[in-house]
């Protein structure tokens, strides 16, 4: 499994907190290895799109992606207040 991500989210990412620039590190090694069925991510559908996942990071940052078979292409990592908008 491949997973990829936007530009922008490298730049936001760079900008988080040390704890979450790992933990999304973490997250990307355990979709790769995993899939999209990674386990202890707490991964849910969106409601409205057929392909699009959150996974919490931790309580207050989380991670959007797309899955596109065989890929993952992450659209955004935020704080909880702004990632869905």
């Amino acid at each position: 499994m491949e997973v990829r991500a936007k530009k922008s989210v490298l730049k936001d990412v760079v900008a988080l907190p040390l704890k979450i620039q790992e933990l999304f590190r973490e997250f990307i090694r355990d979709c790769e290895r995993e899939g999209i069925g990674v386990k202890g991510w707490e991964l849910k559908k969106m409601s409205g799109s057929s392909n699009e996942y959150r996974a919490k990071l931790n309580h207050n940052y989380r991670v959007i992606m797309k899955y596109v078979n065989p890929n993952i292409i992450i659209i955004k990592v935020a704080s909880r207040e702004g990632v869905y908008k």
